[in-house]
Order: C-alpha cells, then sequence, then structure tokens
C-alpha cells in the first residue's frame, strides 16, 4: 500500500512540474507599434509629455527612436495653444544596469494650466495614425496636511555588490553597497472638500538622496549615489503600497517610480481622515560616504483618468497578479496609447537620517 502511494505521489509531482514547464501557444496576431503619448497635467506647472511607440508582448528588442518630424499639439478648453517643443535628447541613465542611451520625445509647453483646465493633446508622427488624449478638468488642491513622522526601529543588514559604470569610460567596477533600512511612522490627515462628490486620490512614497560619494579608485561622483531607494506603506482605508513603477525611461511626467496606493473618500464623505501609517524605508550605499536621506510623501487629488491608470497599472504590478486574471492598464488616447489626466499635489519631505 505504502508502495502504491508513493507512486502515486510521484506521478502528480512529475505532471505538475512538467505543466508548469509546458510552452505557452500563441494564436493571436502581431500588432503593429502604435503611438504612446504620457502627460499628467498639474496646476501652476507647465504641461509636459512623453512620446514614443508602443513594444508588442513577445518584441526582444525595442527600436525607441521615434521618426524625424514627429509632433506634439496642446489645446486647453478647446482653444488651440500651438506645437509642443521638442527638448534636446534626453539621456537615461541606468546606474545598476548600463549602458546609457539617449532618446528624442521629451515635449514641454509654456502654457501653465489652472485649476478647472482640459488638456487635450494630440501627435502625430510619419508612418502613424495621429493620436490624441484628453484629460478631465483639473482637480483642487488636496486639502490635508502631514502632522508628525517619527523613526520607530532601525536595521543594518550584509552588503551586496554592484556593476556601478565609471565614469567617462565604457566599463563597471564592482562597488559593494550596504542595506540600511529604517522602519517609520508618519501621520496624515486629509479632509473632504467636496461633500457628496467622490473625490479620488493617490499616495506616494519615496526616498531622496542627497551627498557625494567615492569609487575605490577615488574618482568622486557629484550626483546621486547608485542605490536603491523602496518605500513600503499600509493603511486600512489609503490600503498597501504596490511595486514601485518607473516612467519610461525615467523622464518624470507624473508618472513616478514612487510607492503607491489609490483611494477615495467614500468612507470619509464630508469629514476628515486621520492615519498614523506604518512605513519601511530601503536603501543602499557605501557605509563611509556622507550621504543624507529623505522621505518624501506626495498626497494626490487625480482625475478619474489618472485614478483609472493608476489603478489598474499598480494592480497588474501586484504579486497577487500571479493568481489572477492579467488587468487592461486604462488609456484613454485615441488611436493608440497612453494617458492625458491630471493631479493636483501636496507634498512633504523629511530626513530620515
Amino acid at each position: 500500500m505504502k508502495t502504491n502511494l508513493l507512486t502515486l505521489v510521484t506521478l502528480t509531482v512529475i505532471t505538475l512540474l512538467s505543466a508548469c514547464t509546458k510552452p505557452l501557444k500563441f494564436n493571436g496576431e502581431y500588432v503593429e507599434p502604435k503611438l504612446v503619448v504620457n502627460c499628467i497635467a498639474v496646476p501652476g506647472e507647465p504641461v509636459k509629455a512623453v512620446v514614443y511607440k508602443s513594444d508588442f508582448v513577445f518584441d526582444t528588442i525595442t527600436d525607441y527612436t521615434m521618426p524625424e518630424g514627429t509632433q506634439a499639439f496642446l489645446s486647453v478648453n478647446g482653444e488651440s495653444k500651438g506645437e509642443m517643443q521638442l527638448n534636446a535628447d534626453t539621456t537615461y541613465y541606468n546606474y545598476l544596469n548600463p549602458p546609457v542611451f539617449t532618446i528624442n520625445y521629451y515635449f514641454t509647453h509654456d502654457y501653465v494650466p489652472q485649476i478647472g483646465d482640459v488638456v487635450k493633446i494630440s501627435v502625430t508622427a510619419p508612418g502613424f495614425d495621429e493620436i490624441e488624449g484628453c484629460s478631465e478638468p483639473l482637480p483642487n488642491a488636496p486639502l490635508g496636511g502631514f502632522m508628525d513622522a517619527r523613526v520607530t526601529k532601525w536595521d543594518t543588514t550584509s552588503a551586496s555588490g554592484y556593476h556601478i559604470p565609471v565614469p567617462d569610460a565604457d566599463s563597471t567596477i564592482i562597488v559593494w553597497l550596504t542595506h540600511y533600512r529604517k522602519h517609520l511612522t508618519v501621520t496624515i490627515e486629509i479632509t473632504d472638500p467636496n461633500p457628496g462628490v467622490l473625490d479620488l486620490y493617490c499616495l506616494e512614497a519615496s526616498m531622496r538622496t542627497e551627498g557625494d560619494w567615492t569609487f575605490p579608485d577615488g574618482r568622486e561622483h557629484h550626483e546621486q549615489p547608485a542605490e536603491l531607494d523602496q518605500v513600503y506603506f499600509n493603511d486600512p482605508i489609503i490600503g498597501t503600497s504596490t511595486a514601485q513603477l518607473e516612467d519610461q525611461f525615467g523622464i518624470n511626467v507624473g508618472l513616478s517610480n514612487r510607492a503607491k496606493s489609490t483611494f477615495n473618500d467614500a468612507t470619509f464623505d464630508g469629514g476628515t481622515y486621520r492615519m498614523e501609517i506604518p512605513m519601511v524605508t530601503h536603501t543602499l550605499f557605501n557605509a563611509n560616504d556622507s550621504i543624507n536621506a529623505y522621505v518624501e510623501i506626495k498626497l494626490r487629488h487625480l482625475t478619474e483618468g489618472a485614478y483609472n491608470y493608476y489603478t489598474t497599472i499598480t494592480s497588474g504590478n501586484s504579486y497577487s497578479q500571479y493568481y489572477s486574471e492579467p488587468v487592461g492598464v486604462y488609456s484613454n488616447v485615441q488611436n493608440g496609447f497612453g494617458l492625458v489626466a491630471g493631479s493636483n499635489d501636496k507634498m512633504i519631505g523629511f530626513p530620515v537620517w
């Protein structure tokens, strides 16, 4: 009997393992690249957007170069503001995974939108269909404040080696960075600005570092040091922060590389919600470097488009996604992909050491 049971268990395990390695068969059709535009308009700040081409899910090599003649145009409240300016080539530098590459798709406009403005961006490029996306009216600033922050625990873990590019050279060196971790408690208070109306929010948190660090060969590097900054938080109403997301090529148009969670004011409509949010921070840098680190917390009052985008893209990047159906990322761009939306932000930063 024991032999039969052992045989059955062995066959079951082999079957499960073989199922895990079974190749997937793709029966769909190849989708040609389309234009993508991303813009989060913020009252009081000039409009900026990134434009690039979409990837197919099975592409192994991606060409990020946009064709000559790519143009972006801005309209506000139905009135044309003219062509947006194409910035000089933008360099994206990945500190932990060289090489460096440049692309030119970053557009700006001098117009500074106001609360209530409706922003529309259209993009044309040779060989592509024209695309356009339009925001809802830009929201007012969130009401509330950050009352206090305190460190509740400090840990230091073992060091790890990372390949760091050498300035002005095509080589890398291994730098051993120490992993530092702090536990924080931050008190936040939010007041509903529009009783009877469902207001949409996003809470974001990140770390910023300042200071110089030195290569083992003695050469100084006076930019942000090579480190991994992460912040995690959790609250019954706001929720738990998801995996961090990075802007396409690291350019900040409001889709920033921060731990984030979306929520609404349904549970405190017309009132005030005060919360204490436990956070954990992680940072890597040399123990002998002169580094100052700051936690930055941003409370964002979102348009519906921005709320839907953040909600779907963070759901698709959570660990639970491995056990659920894929999440379609929200897009409000016609004939292409991306997002044109709005946000009004309140941010505070404080040192953690």
